[in-house]
């Protein structure tokens, strides 16, 4: 009998203070548990690296203590927003949060169709993937995200001076970030700061592609 790991959603329950906290259910599988053993271990470090205490965490994050616990322990499968909300809170890439810890440095990569690390939204509306190599320090942070019909995803501000460079593969989206909105057709182009509240939003009839570049702002 295979033991399911249990998602985030479980363990929130009635302790989920506000929609940074919101997760994802989904199916357990190894894929899964090797997410969550790694997105679990690179907390812990980032956030002892840091001198970050669980609590300081839950305050800046709206997780409570016993769900960061459990996250840095691998027991959950963390949600796409969980992870966009703990990369901000301990100010390091998204990407840092879902490499592989140990991974070594490649000189020559190949990423094939449907391969690479996809988190999804809990509704499996909007999904990224990753297409570059993550963890790698000097490799840009590239994504292939995935809108369904009527999706719409909100995205709380990032750490300051972080940036989107949004290309659209196919179908339309929808893109406001603060005071500014754009409406993208296939082959538009997007660049803006993403240190502000931002959302997308396809709302057409097909399915939204799109390929997504991450910048930050350099660390001293």
């Amino acid at each position: 009998m295979t033991t399911q790991l249990p998602t985030i959603d479980d363990a929130l329950e009635e302790t989920v203070r506000d929609e940074r906290a919101e997760a994802v259910r989904g199916p357990d599988s190894p894929e899964g548990r090797a997410l969550a053993a790694a997105v679990g271990s690179n907390i812990e470090r980032h956030r002892r690296k840091r001198g970050v205490t669980l609590g300081e965490l839950e305050r800046r994050t709206g997780i409570d203590v016993p769900i960061l616990e459990r996250l840095e322990r691998g027991e959950l499968i963390p949600s796409l927003r969980a992870v966009w909300t703990l990369a901000t809170a301990l100010e390091v890439p998204f990407g840092a949060l879902v490499a592989y810890p140990g991974r070594p440095d490649v000189a020559f990569s190949i990423r094939r169709s449907g391969q690479g690390r996809v988190v999804a939204s809990s509704d499996n509306g909007f999904r990224s993937r990753a297409l570059s190599p993550l963890g790698q320090a000097d490799a840009p942070e590239v994504y292939e995200i995935s809108l369904a019909p009527g999706c719409v995803e909100e995205a709380h501000a990032h750490a300051p001076k972080t940036y989107e460079h949004l290309t659209i593969l196919s179908g339309t989206l929808v893109v406001q970030a603060g005071d500014d909105l754009a409406r993208l057709e296939a082959g538009d182009v997007l660049f803006f700061r993403a240190d502000v509240p931002h959302r997308y939003e396809n709302p057409g009839d097909v399915e939204v592609v799109a390929h997504l570049v991450m910048t930050y702002a350099a660390r001293s």
